[in-house]
């Protein structure tokens, strides 16, 4: 693939992602509770603070987070790389405790395992890719921060496939009697973080594999 290919691929990447992001941020701007996509525990005085935190601190890691793969940034200015790549780690370490716990009030069980797993695979290859920055083993490293920001874009992604999802669902019950959207739209967010998860996670394999082909 060439530069101006991989030049239009995170182009196309950049502007999907903020697109979806934006729409995923957009009710939270006001600080208004009643605004809120997600169900709020009346038992849990800090579920939407530490919401708040979450979904600012992993915008911020979502729309930071490709700077550390321009390859002038890493070559011209490694310093300014490394910055970046810590304030990024900074907020995925912040978007992921509060992830945790903002999940574990989810009242579906399958978004709470989607949340524990999110986290877990965010916290692990987040450590690996610091870990290989800190032993000089940028190869790795490398390989392990594509694999994060694979992660990261879960929160966009999910949103992403959100429609497929739906004329999936729509094909595959077309012969039951239609009930409206708001039912289907339940059972589609049910799967879309773990539909946007395998997703990014085959996209990044592929992308590392590519990578080591070329060399």
């Amino acid at each position: 693939m060439d530069d101006h290919k991989i030049r239009v691929g995170w182009k196309m990447i950049v502007v999907l992602t903020l697109g979806a992001a934006g729409f995923a941020i957009a009710p939270y701007v006001l600080l208004d509770s009643g605004q809120s996509r997600v169900s709020l525990s009346a038992s849990f005085s800090l579920h939407y603070p530490l919401l708040l935190v979450h979904i600012f601190a992993s915008f911020i890691a979502l729309i930071i987070g490709w700077l550390q793969f321009l390859p002038g940034l890493r070559t011209k200015r490694p310093h300014v790389h490394r910055r970046v790549g810590r304030f990024y780690l900074g907020f995925v370490a912040i978007g992921s405790i509060t992830g945790l716990v903002v999940g574990m009030y989810t009242s579906s069980y399958i978004r709470q395992m989607a949340f524990l797993t999110l986290v877990a695979f965010w916290l692990f290859t987040g450590w690996k890719g610091y870990r290989t920055a800190r032993k000089k083993r940028f190869e790795a490293h490398g390989v392990w921060m594509i694999r994060n920001y694979a992660v990261t874009l879960v929160a966009a992604s999910a949103r992403l496939v959100t429609p497929l999802c739906i004329l999936i669902y729509l094909t595959l019950h077309r012969g039951m009697s239609f009930q409206g959207f708001e039912p289907i739209l339940n059972q589609v967010l049910e799967v879309n973080i773990w539909v946007g998860l395998v997703v990014n996670v085959i996209i990044a394999e592929w992308m590392i594999v590519n990578r080591f082909k070329k060399r």
